[in-house]
């Protein structure tokens, strides 16, 4: 069986395995302490034997204490360098346990012959076997721990009995007892008795403190799983509500939102189906973690299929045995994919139903409630996503569909009013033969009204250009930038000078040889808007100022005139089709309300930007930013 699935299994165990590498951490460290403490029992049983007899004048068998002694820091040297190199090269856990099971050996054997030689079963050190016992419950399961408290007590039984029966001989503490004890049944019976008992209440104990730390251990690190997934979660929602304001681009909506879903849900795999024009079939349209023979299993009728038709109706269904689920359209498809179980949310528009979020697992009942409740949430903010790319997909549509009515509109219009100027020109040139002065009158007016259809059919067909798909492919040179604009002023100088208007046109030091990628057609085009009306607003005495300037690896043109400038209300409008300012209407009665439009797209198509400042009555400053095509 071939899945694509390759971490969603251990999805469900990351509690149990961050508990298990926390109980792992802790018997790493515990290794390291008990051999930090080992230096300083080996030390007390040398200095222990030594002030046995110097201070208190107590007669022991001194020189096998003095060698258990030894013993004990000599085994304490070979475990610290084992575990120092162990530490280095990270080893596996494993290693460290057969370490600490090696160090109980040891100390046991050690404790044993320290009982033995300091008086068996009178010996002051017996009691010092439960600090073993409590460090067993720390390395070992609880049942060894219990086994360890038991082999204590065995271990001291058999001294007892050896010693008793006279076996092995009895080692005194000379001076510590008035009388010997270990032959004194009664006294052996208490002390085997006291010292069993307690050390297996000290094991139990040990054990179940043991135990409750580790289950609030296994608590705090499952409530804290389940806060990094809640965070995860809400920063997933926050993500994807930034995506929906961010981007009206329906592929990559979608494509991040199933990515960010299944990572979130800590799943392998998301998939988002959106029904067809005709509502019947459901296409997957993102897809994450799905093989290609998994999607091309077949069409999912949202008619017929049984889940489709369920989730469709507003319902979030979880599946937890999906192969032999009764809603699944294609079951065998789903075991062979490696889904166990499916978790469907609805993506619900406000005129119906748009499809469906899907997210899949390799585990049985991998979903739960909060999870339901989470793909609720997504699937709601990939609503918003989905019907807001969608609604400016078909505004787009609608917007190509009108540019490209106007374009065929007025590219019909342009031929036939071309003929009609032609022929009221060859009326008022006379070659028609001769008219009178009140005919001619007529003529002159009906002549200036084709020009400005002219003219008008011209911007529109230069608005519609930029707009739709069929547009031609525009070829872009290098085009000095200063001698482009340069022939644009000296084209209204004449014009200016008869209106009584300065004309100013200065390019700021460096950015003579200032060059950028366009077609000569729109820089003409652009320019010739801008200074014609400053020209045709501006009145008599007035300044107009056209300077060139290069800043931050761009072109900076400002066309600033002292004109009748652009009210507030009207400054949000400005490059709206068809709109003109009122203050322009009343001054100049002919005007498409084009211009501006069209400077401005042809600037955005070049990757610039246009900037407008007015004041009412004192004058306008346009700005056109144009990235440089190469250095000055």
């Amino acid at each position: 069986m071939k899945t694509i699935f390759a971490t969603d299994r251990k999805t469900a165990e990351v509690s149990k395995q961050n508990a298990r590498a926390l109980v792992e951490a802790e018997l790493v460290a515990s290794v390291a302490w008990i051999i930090r403490l080992r230096w300083i029992a080996g030390a007390g049983v040398l200095l222990a034997t030594w002030g046995t007899g110097a201070l208190f004048r107590m007669v022991v068998a001194a020189i096998p204490l003095y060698f258990i002694g030894g013993g004990i820091l000599l085994y304490n040297l070979i475990f610290y360098l084992v575990e120092r190199r162990l530490s280095r090269v990270s080893a596996p856990v494993a290693d460290f346990q057969r370490l600490s099971v090696w160090q109980a050996i040891l100390d046991w054997l050690a404790m044993t012959l320290l009982i033995h030689y300091s008086g068996g079963i009178e010996s002051p050190v017996i009691f010092f076997f439960l600090f073993h016992i409590i460090i067993a419950s720390t390395f070992f399961s609880p049942r060894a721990a219990l086994a360890f408290a038991v082999l204590a007590a065995a271990l001291l039984l058999g001294i007892a009995l050896l010693e008793y029966f006279t076996i092995l001989p009895h080692q005194p503490v000379v001076g510590f007892l008035k009388a010997p004890l270990y032959q004194n049944s009664l006294y052996l019976a208490a002390v085997l008795f006291f010292f069993s008992s307690t050390g297996l209440i000290a094991a139990y104990l040990s054990v179940s403190i043991q135990e409750r730390l580790r289950r609030r251990e296994e608590e705090v690190i499952s409530l804290s799983e389940s806060l990094r997934r809640a965070t995860a979660r809400l920063q997933t929602l926050n993500d994807d509500a930034r995506l929906v304001n961010s981007t009206l681009d329906l592929p990559e909506v979608l494509e991040r939102l199933v990515k960010s879903t299944a990572e979130a849900l800590g799943v392998q795999a998301c998939s988002i189906r959106l029904l067809d024009k005709e509502r019947q079939i459901l296409e997957p349209v993102a897809v994450h973690g799905l093989s290609q023979a998994y999607l091309n299993k077949g069409p999912v009728d949202a008619m017929t299929n049984p889940l489709a038709r369920k989730v469709l109706a507003g319902n979030i269904v979880n599946i937890p045995n999906a192969p032999n689920s009764p809603l699944l359209q294609y079951p065998e498809e789903a075991r062979q994919e490696g889904i166990l179980s499916a978790l469907s949310a609805p993506l619900a528009g406000k005129s119906g139903p748009l499809g469906i979020l899907r997210a899949y697992a390799v585990e049985s009942a991998r979903f739960n409630a909060d999870d339901e409740a989470f793909l609720a949430a997504i699937a709601a903010q990939g609503s918003i996503a989905i019907e807001n790319a969608m609604a400016y997909k078909a505004i787009e549509e609608l917007d190509q569909v009108k540019s490209q009515f106007i374009h065929t509109v007025t590219h019909e219009l342009r031929s036939p009013v071309s003929v009609v100027q032609s022929l009221l020109r060859t009326l008022t040139a006379g070659f028609a033969g001769e008219i009178s002065t009140q005919q001619l009158d007529i003529l002159n007016r009906a002549r200036r009204r084709v020009e400005f259809l002219q003219r008008l059919i011209d911007d529109m067909l230069d608005l519609a250009a930029g707009k739709v798909e069929f547009k031609k492919i525009e070829t872009h040179e290098a085009i000095n930038l200063g001698e482009a604009i340069e022939r644009v002023v000296k084209r209204f100088e004449l014009f200016s000078q008869e209106k009584g208007v300065t004309l100013d046109w200065r390019v700021q030091q460096g950015a003579e040889g200032a060059w950028v990628e366009a077609t000569r057609e729109a820089i003409d085009r652009i320019f010739n808007n801008l200074i014609s009306n400053a020209v045709k607003y501006t009145p008599t005495g007035g300044l107009i100022k056209v300077s060139l300037d290069c800043q931050d690896e761009q072109t900076h043109v400002q066309v600033e005139d002292t004109g009748i400038g652009i009210p507030k209300e009207a400054m949000g409008h400005l490059f709206e089709e068809f709109y003109r300012a009122p203050n322009a209407r009343l001054l100049e009665h002919d005007g498409t309300g084009l211009g501006l439009t069209i400077a401005r797209d042809l600037v955005v198509r070049l990757g610039g930007s246009i900037q407008v400042e007015s004041d009412l009555g004192e004058g306008t400053r346009f700005t056109v930013a144009l990235p440089l095509a190469g250095p000055v």
